[in-house]
């Protein structure tokens, strides 16, 4: 394996996939990142045993060269030594995998070698090809994440309330978030062929909105038994699933409203309306 990078790509690559990376781990090769070049991209990972975050750097972006791949292979490297070499390093990044996994890193006359792990013990991605899936724009999945996510609860003793909830059915897409004492719901009409009810852990959806916060497009949502995949342009997403049923919440919403407010949210926001005597 050997590739030259611009190194603002590749720190942003490494820093994106780190939020997966278990430091602590008893799995010495969850602790790095698995880099694979190939001969029109480099592809890096990480994760851990419940969510795994994978970057694709392309050739080119927006017509300025920013990787040149001469010699394909993979490799996995130390996510913690990776991300302090690339951040001190003065301009683009030579790496060279030598022999037995030793990797050299060379940026002008700084040279650093690092002894990398076998890829072949990484563990292989769930497939999702014949996965069900659905497609939705990133700007509203930011939106609907950020308006339930917030709900969820923080406590362990119920696992299926510290996730939210997606439902779909008759094309349409409900998600719901609770703790027991506070209920947040967002609906939204969705053409999908997938139908069912997926609970995602919240902090999976939270790290997704720092990943796609700049993502502009669509958003591929592919769904199994176990596991979410959210892709986007250059980065996806993998996440188990939370098991269990999620309680039925339709029955603590009223259907009958007696009464019904109508007001401006800036103003109810900033605390602007007078009181109101009902």
């Amino acid at each position: 394996m050997e590739f030259i990078i611009n190194k603002e790509c590749f720190n942003k690559a490494i820093t994106d996939v780190s939020h997966a990376v278990s430091i602590k781990t008893h799995i010495p090769i969850l602790s790095g990142i698995k880099i694979v070049a190939n001969s029109d991209c480099l592809t890096l990972l990480g994760g851990n045993s419940d969510i795994v975050i994978e970057k694709n750097i392309p050739l080119t972006i927006d017509g300025v060269m920013k990787l040149e791949v001469f010699k394909k292979g993979t490799v996995v490297l130390s996510a913690k030594y990776l991300s302090e070499i690339v951040k001190k390093s003065p301009d683009v990044i030579h790496v060279k995998m030598n022999e037995n996994q030793s990797v050299t890193i060379q940026s002008n006359e700084i040279v650093t070698n690092l002894n990398g792990l076998h890829s072949g013990e990484y563990p292989n991605l769930p497939q999702v090809e014949e996965a069900g899936y659905f497609n939705i724009p990133s700007v509203e999945l930011l939106e609907i994440i950020k308006q339930t996510v917030f709900a969820v609860s923080k406590s362990g003793v119920r696992p299926a309330l510290t996730g939210v909830n997606l439902s779909i059915k008759d094309n349409k897409l409900s998600c719901v978030a609770t703790n027991s004492h506070r209920l947040a719901l967002r609906e939204l009409p969705l053409e999908s062929k997938v139908n069912g009810s997926f609970t995602v852990p919240s902090k999976c959806l939270n790290e997704l909105t720092k990943l796609i916060n700049n993502e502009a497009g669509i958003i591929h949502i592919f769904i199994t038994k176990s596991y979410i995949v959210f892709k986007a342009n250059t980065i996806s997403l993998y996440s188990r699933l939370i098991e269990g049923n999620y309680p039925n919440v339709s029955g603590l919403l009223p259907q009958d409203l007696k009464t019904i407010i109508t007001m401006d949210t800036n103003a109810l926001l900033k605390g602007e309306y007078p009181t109101l005597l009902l």
